[in-house]
């Protein structure tokens, strides 16, 4: 199924288009999972290109050499885009920007996307010294045009950079979650785009549903996990009508969304499976958020099933169920640490924790009344049957 049925954002992409035109520099914020990313790959480019931009997307910000990364991301969309001959020295990102687009005679436009990471990983290192100078050089200079995309919790550490670049928040699009009618609109594509009817009380209970509600209006991405898996419940049931009674058979909309997951869980077998639900303590925090965990803490949570630890991770990195962090030094000790791929997805993932927290208790008990229960039994047969023995020497 196409995003781009889900996007909702035709008036952020056309400011975000109009920005560029006007070369202001666009900062854009929102709760987690409500579609940043979205917005800059599959909405705002494409029209900035249609524009006459080249357009790139960088969101590569672990690890020393984001500068280099991101002078080489810009110099592969210009080979791609505009000028393959096109050779980039080790000049600083303005320079850089001034000459692809003298000699190339296009405008290009830099969308920074889940710079939250960036300030995550880097900042009070010396690499956000050096590289907070040269971005903040690059946006003043306003020779090309700038996208910076972050979550919200990324908002005041990034009100640093206002000391080097003037109205550093003069132009900021705040996603919000997507109204009822808007919602159900796409709901309508995207059955269309999948080639589905859908039934009009179908839709209605997708952007009602409880596990998609965010504030007064519908998030995104879980009303996008809903409807996906109603339509592939319709599929393994051969119809092309999303109905009602398939939503109601599978436990509600809800069930749709929390459940997202199974399937990939449950492919990984029962070892990985139970080794997974231990992590799981570990992975998400205590104010319900994810963490990052070291290699070594999730071996030695591991128990008994340590031995399967590093044949699980490439599985879940695989799934995009965890991504790998690398701190700097200096932040916290070196080396990878492992997280959730993306902050939405903790609720569907702690959803099944707690499911499979209550199966697990469901079969201790059902276990401890047939022990108890065999035990009883046992017992009774025992004193009957020295009963038995009594009455057989006349004791009784």
């Amino acid at each position: 199924m196409d995003d781009g049925q889900f996007s909702g954002r035709v008036a952020e992409i056309r400011t975000i288009v109009d920005n560029c035109e006007a070369n202001r520099f666009t900062v854009v914020t929102a709760a987690p999972g409500l579609g940043v990313s979205w917005l800059f790959r599959s909405g705002a480019v494409p029209v900035l290109r249609q524009a006459g931009y080249i357009a790139v997307v960088f969101s590569d910000w672990q690890g020393r050499t984001v500068s280099a990364r991101l002078r080489d991301a810009i110099t592969n969309a210009i080979h791609e885009q505009a000028d393959g001959g096109f050779v980039a020295g080790a000049e600083p990102l303005r320079d850089l920007l001034e000459t692809a687009e003298r000699q190339t005679g296009w405008k290009i436009a830099v969308l920074l996307d889940q710079f939250e990471d960036y300030h995550r990983f880097h900042v009070g290192t010396d690499i956000s010294d050096s590289f907070d100078a040269e971005l903040s050089n690059a946006i003043s200079a306003r020779t090309s045009r700038f996208v910076i995309g972050m979550q919200d919790s990324a908002v005041e550490p990034f009100r640093r950079l206002s000391q080097y670049i003037p109205n550093l928040m003069g132009n900021v699009i705040s996603l919000q979650p997507l109204t009822r009618d808007t919602a159900r609109e796409l709901v309508r594509k995207a059955a269309a785009g999948a080639g589905f009817q859908i039934e009009p009380a179908a839709v209605d209970l997708l952007v009602a549903a409880p596990a998609a509600a965010s504030g007064s209006g519908v998030h995104p991405l879980f009303l996008r996990l809903g409807a996906e898996h109603l339509f592939d419940r319709e599929r393994v049931l051969k119809s092309d009508i999303a109905r009602v009674s398939t939503i109601e058979g599978n436990g509600g909309v809800d069930r749709l969304i929390l459940e997202s997951l199974d399937p990939v869980i449950d492919e990984m077998g029962i070892t990985h499976v139970e080794l997974f639900f231990r992590w799981i303590q570990l992975l998400r925090g205590a104010d319900g958020t994810r963490t990052a965990v070291t290699e070594k803490a999730l071996m030695d949570y591991s128990g008994k099933w340590d031995r399967f630890a590093m044949t699980l991770l490439p599985v879940l990195l695989k799934e995009g169920i965890l991504r790998t962090v690398e701190l700097s030094p200096g932040q916290a000790e070196a080396g990878a640490r492992y997280e959730f791929a993306r902050v939405s997805m903790v609720p569907v993932v702690y959803d099944w924790w707690i499911r499979k927290e209550a199966a697990i208790v469901a079969r201790q008990r059902a276990a401890f009344r047939v022990r108890s229960i065999s035990i009883a039994v046992g017992a009774i047969l025992a004193a009957y049957g020295v009963y038995l023995y009594l009455v057989a020497r006349k004791i009784i």
